[in-house]
């Protein structure tokens, strides 16, 4: 056990008075987890530190960044094996140096987080979702029993194949989770763009990007103004074509640029076009994820209602963004994994932003979010928990909206599996 405080990239969650941290999962802590006698729960998990749920007033949290930071590549196979505190970044790093690559999300520092909770990525729609990959998983349930389970097989048996469904896409429920292996896929050149649009534009490249190949996507930011970014993978002839006509059709303006990179881990830093980009100093932020199908012809109406929502938002450092999906991320069954929206084209999410200590802000913001959602949701009806608020109001409805018909026997299993509740409640 380790008392120091740590120093999280979420700054709400830096500024939490917390119990304490662990760096290792040891006999006293398992021994701790297994006699009910962590307090008060549930026992909070850092791999990346980017979500505001990697700590919280009272609560101790397990920061796995320092002592599990093992990268092991099977040049044989083509599969990593990982250990829970490496980063994206330094994942996609790592292979790159066996000219493999791996479909991490925009950013590269989250952690390992990305991948349990389903991990959309630009290139998902060629290569499928990041917790499409996985091919073993260890770590320790919710009870203390340590465990490594294989991507089961049709000599699996039953209970083992809904384990595996349950710990791709809600591991956070279930288990702590130490290290997995994961599946890469060689390394093409990107080419990249990215342009400020109109909400015209905006609803004008929704429909285009909608009917682009699989080798691309795009996605957006919407705060003072709209910035639109894509890609597309470069594997043969015809994506240097799509590419030619993608940029040639795309609506743009006096700031676009393009360039090509090696891999994506060279993506640019998006600039996110608020007044105050630094969220992580002085603001703190709570994250919403929507899924959804394709927008097709209602992309005008839906871009039109989005535009109201900006224009009401009661700060300038809040803002909506999406995320396009589609192709791969739809060729799985939605027995595969917890990930169960297989029909959506698209990520939405909702982002509210307060000064740090302002109380009144932080109520008005969570209200904002809370409003935009409901007026969102005949579009986007799905939830993706990639940031979990067991401390918000709209925790169980998030829970329904993300696991839908599935979410009965993912409650069996956390009984089965975290029956005492150490880890975050579904």
């Amino acid at each position: 056990m380790n008392e120091i405080k740590s120093i999280f990239p979420n700054s709400q969650a830096n500024d939490q008075k917390i119990a304490g941290i662990y760096e290792d999962i040891d006999n006293y802590l398992v021994n701790l987890i297994k006699n009910d006698a962590l307090s008060p729960k549930p026992l909070l998990i850092c791999g990346g530190g980017t979500s505001s749920r990697c700590a919280s007033k009272d609560h101790w949290t397990l920061d796995l960044r320092k002592n599990f930071q093992e990268i092991q590549f099977d040049k044989t196979k083509n599969e990593v094996l990982i250990e829970a505190g490496v980063n994206m970044h330094t994942l996609t790093k790592t292979i790159s140096e066996f000219n493999r690559s791996f479909p991490i999300g925009i950013s590269g520092f989250t952690g390992i987080g990305y991948i349990l909770t389903g991990g959309i990525s630009p290139l998902s729609r060629k290569y499928g979702l990041a917790i499409d990959h996985v091919e073993e998983i260890s770590g320790f349930w919710g009870n203390g029993e340590k465990f490594t389970l294989h991507k089961p097989d049709s000599c699996s048996n039953k209970e083992d194949h809904l384990k595996w469904k349950a710990l791709c896409g809600a591991a956070p429920f279930l288990a702590i989770i130490t290290k997995i292996r994961l599946k890469t896929h060689k390394q093409n050149a990107i080419y990249a763009w990215e342009t400020s649009i109109s909400p015209m534009q905006l609803a004008t490249t929704i429909e285009m990007a909608e009917e682009w190949p699989d080798s691309s996507s795009m996605y957006w930011f919407w705060g003072n103004k709209i910035k639109s970014y894509g890609l597309i993978e470069l594997e043969t002839k015809k994506d240097y074509d799509d590419f030619s006509y993608i940029i040639d059709k795309i609506p743009k303006s006096n700031d676009f640029c393009s360039y090509k990179i090696s891999n994506i881990n060279q993506l640019k830093e998006v600039t996110i076009p608020i007044k105050n980009n630094k969220l992580f100093k002085k603001q703190h932020s709570e994250v919403l994820g929507l899924l959804g199908p394709d927008m097709n012809a209602n992309a005008s109406k839906i871009i039109k209602e989005i535009e109201k929502l900006i224009n009401n938002r009661p700060s300038e450092n809040s803002y909506i963004s999406a995320q396009q999906l589609g192709g791969e991320t739809k060729n799985k069954d939605n027995d595969s994994s917890s990930f169960v929206h297989r029909d959506s084209s698209w990520k939405p999410w909702i982002t509210g932003a307060w000064n740090e200590g302002d109380i009144k802000g932080r109520e008005e913001n969570l209200n904002w979010m809370r409003e935009t959602w409901e007026e969102l949701e005949d579009y986007f009806p799905g939830v993706h928990l990639a940031q979990m608020h067991p401390h918000l109001t709209w925790h169980k409805k998030e829970i329904k909206a993300a696991f839908k018909t599935w979410l009965p026997e993912l409650k069996r299993l956390k009984s089965n599996y975290d029956p005492k509740g150490i880890l975050p409640p579904l």
